[in-house]
């Protein structure tokens, strides 16, 4: 109970009175890759809730991102996390973005519960073009508990309206990882996805295909698939 009243108190002191938009979104992934690990072994299910809140006209926006096992919760639910990211969006001359962030990870649930061994922290830069073909985004990320290291990614991607309420989307990214969970350092993973967003009304439904391409042995060995369903308001 103490760790979960921390996180409350956390989001208490985080979050002003007077916050800005905010929106929520639920995904439904067939498989928990994150940075080409999977994270659920053996092909189990995850649900995905997350809120966003904008802090008034800051430029702030405090983001809380859950991931819950669906399926063998007797080995997976100490796995269950609750991530806490605060980011900041400069003001950019057309066709540049530009935000910085904090996030902290929690395991909240893990057996024996400690602050240094089930929590973990990183600060990140994320720049983008969107004014060039593809929309070029690249981002750094470093973590200096558990993940001791730095990942890099690059990715791009196109969108093509196909209706008022139907859109599909198709991008793909090359991770670079050093020694963050691993000893080497190197080319780590390549993600592909195609997504189809659906507008209907206030909610988007978008179905998702995705492939991550293992560059490195101790990220993972397989080339994993998967499908997910996003639920957004």
């Amino acid at each position: 109970m103490k760790r979960i009243a921390w996180l409350l108190l956390s989001l208490t002191i985080a979050v002003p009175p007077l916050a800005g938009a905010v929106s929520g979104q639920v995904d439904l992934v067939s498989r928990y890759i994150w940075r080409g690990f999977d994270l659920l072994p053996d092909n189990h299910m995850a649900i995905q809730p997350s809120v966003s809140i904008e802090l008034g006209k800051s430029g702030f926006t405090l983001d809380v991102w859950s991931s819950f096992a669906l399926a063998n919760r007797c080995d997976f639910k100490y796995s269950d996390e609750i991530d806490l990211t605060l980011s900041y969006d400069f003001t950019m001359p057309e066709g540049w973005e530009l935000s910085l962030g904090f996030t902290h990870y929690g395991y909240w649930f893990a057996q024996d519960f400690s602050f240094k061994d089930s929590t973990s922290q990183e600060i990140f830069a994320a720049v983008a073009r969107t004014d060039l073909p593809l929309s070029p985004q690249l981002s750094i990320y470093y973590d200096f508990n558990l993940g001791s290291g730095v990942y890099v990614t690059l990715e791009g991607g196109i969108e093509k309206e196909l209706s008022e309420k139907v859109s599909l989307e198709a991008g793909a990214l090359v991770g670079f990882n050093s020694r963050q969970y691993i000893e080497g350092t190197g080319f780590s993973d390549i993600d592909l996805w195609i997504k189809a967003p659906l507008s209907l009304g206030r909610v988007e439904l978008t179905p998702s295909l995705n492939v991550m391409i293992p560059l490195r042995d101790e990220v993972n060995e397989d080339t994993e698939v998967w499908i997910g369903l996003s639920a957004a308001i």
